[in-house]
């Protein structure tokens, strides 16, 4: 049996990452008055360099001999080429979308309404898996558990302690912070005509994703809270840049929609 409790932690995470995107973009909408041609922009770019792009290539390279034994062998070096990918297919893609889509909306709002669009599709990609833990958990209870539902699935629902089960949607809400902010370095890169940030970017998203993956696999007591606190570090710097860099596109003259 599923307990209650942490029926309740899965529903929690499912609320954080699906509900609240939305909410974040309605009442930002309403208090910045943003396009929301770049939410869209944001959105439609996840989907194309992540979901269409990247997922697959790592689907298809986990499948590939030479690419399991390079994982086996060199696991860190392998780890850090797929947090690496990570930040080249997002931030050149975050590049691509405000320099080919948004040409004029290139002021801070615009950055702000391309992250929650990148980062709230993300976050909603990634929830459904609490919505597929919700509808399984039922399952389970009710003593109809799908016959192609693997043993580990039903182990991890039952077993694992349920505050473990809201660390998932706490981690979104980090994480769409975090692609709020990364938007306005790329963003910033542009206004200010200085491609270094663009490459910060992708050193920051890296960073972070290597870090995540390997709290997240380690198996060191307190790996999960580690992994979270390190997250956490990031999103509380990604809200201190996103509140003070403002003032930096204000100071900027905006940039010419022609100039290329």
């Amino acid at each position: 049996m599923v307990r209650t409790s942490s029926i309740i932690f899965i529903s929690i995470s499912l609320l954080l990452s699906l509900v609240l995107p939305v909410v974040a973009a309605v009442v930002l909408h309403k208090k910045l008055q943003f396009a929301w041609k770049s939410a869209l922009v944001g959105a439609l770019v996840f989907v194309v360099f992540q979901i269409l792009t990247r997922i697959p290539l790592l689907g298809y390279l986990q499948y590939n001999l030479w690419y399991q034994a390079f994982s086996m062998s060199y696991p860190i070096i392998a780890l850090l080429l797929v947090a690496l990918s990570a930040g080249l297919f997002e931030e050149i893609g975050r590049y691509i979308g405000f320099r080919l889509l948004l040409r004029r909306h290139l002021d801070w709002e615009g950055g702000i309404a391309y992250g929650i669009g990148h980062g709230g599709l993300e976050s909603l990609y990634i929830g459904t898996a609490f919505l597929n833990y919700l509808i399984y958990s039922f399952l389970i209870n009710a003593g109809k558990v799908p016959p192609q539902l693997p043993t580990s699935v039903i182990s991890a629902l039952t077993d694992t302690a349920p505050p473990m089960f809201v660390v998932g949607g706490i981690e979104r809400v980090l994480a769409f912070v975090v692609q709020i902010g990364l938007s306005l370095v790329v963003l910033y890169g542009i206004k200010s005509r200085r491609s270094a940030f663009l490459l910060l970017a992708i050193a920051i998203h890296t960073l972070l994703d290597f870090g995540a993956i390997m709290f997240a696999r380690s198996t060191m007591v307190g790996g999960t809270l580690i992994g979270e606190t390190y997250l956490a570090v990031f999103a509380a710097a990604s809200l201190v840049w996103i509140l003070k860099s403002k003032r930096l596109f204000i100071e900027k003259e905006p940039l010419d929609p022609e100039q290329s």
